[in-house]
């Protein structure tokens, strides 16, 4: 695993992400997106069936040019993404 804090362009379709630019190349979403939750901490524990707040998305991207497959995860960062974690 690779922490970065890389800006990131996404493309979105029904609210999951499809595609994206990252490090100047294109990549598109070749899984299932995951979406990354959070419960609030303050809660009591006695809450059963907390909200959860979405913190980011986890997938696979394959480059346009078909040399490279990464997992990452994708975090809002002010009013764009940044690539968190990656994994090779």
């Amino acid at each position: 695993m690779m922490l970065t804090q890389e800006v990131a362009t996404l493309w979105w379709d029904r609210g999951v992400p499809v595609r994206m630019v990252w490090r100047e190349r294109r990549w598109r979403v070749s899984d299932t997106p995951t979406r990354l939750t959070a419960t609030a901490e303050y809660l009591p524990s006695a809450v059963t069936h907390a909200p959860e707040h979405t913190v980011g998305w986890r997938f696979q991207v394959s480059a346009d040019d078909g040399d490279d497959v990464v997992v990452v995860d994708v975090a809002p960062d002010g009013t764009g993404w940044v690539v968190a974690r990656t994994w090779r």
